[in-house]
């Protein structure tokens, strides 16, 4: 029986395990189909608003890929969802208002639509299209913060 112990653990050690892999890695040239390592980073980001504004940014394989930002104001809200492309980045808008003062709000409930848009900027934060008035232009605030590539 001891000598069935011993030969298994010399059995185990001698193995060879250095294929193992972790996710987003690659350990030799026919593992390209690994899954891309993801990591999802949050910002704090000065100067917007008084409330606050947090950008939660989703990276691939070290570079930016999505980011989703939240303004809160006295009198509403507002989401801002950034998908880098590779020439220009798509920009979806949402905006409520507060039914009441921002003390009452408590749920979706106590909020109303103001609007929904999506358009194009480019890497400088340039509008690509036609002028949109309403816009939330924080880009310039976003790009000082958050970084394009870790």
């Amino acid at each position: 029986m001891k000598y069935i112990i011993i030969c298994l653990s010399f059995l185990t050690v001698s193995c060879n395990f250095s294929h193992k892999q972790e996710k987003g890695s690659v350990t030799n040239k026919s593992d390209f189909n690994v899954v891309a390592k993801d990591t999802l980073i949050t910002y704090d980001i000065e100067g917007i608003s008084t409330e606050g504004a947090g950008a939660k940014v989703n990276y691939v394989n070290g570079k930016i890929s999505k980011s989703v930002t939240s303004i809160y104001g006295e009198t509403g809200q507002g989401v801002v969802i950034y998908e880098f492309e590779t020439d220009k980045i798509k920009v979806m808008e949402t905006k409520y208002s507060y039914k009441s003062g921002i003390e009452n709000v408590k749920s979706n409930e106590d909020m109303q639509l103001d609007y929904e848009i999506s358009y194009f900027i480019d890497f400088r934060g340039n509008l690509i299209g036609k002028e949109i008035p309403e816009r939330i232009d924080i880009f310039k605030e976003f790009q000082e913060v958050v970084p394009f590539e870790l």
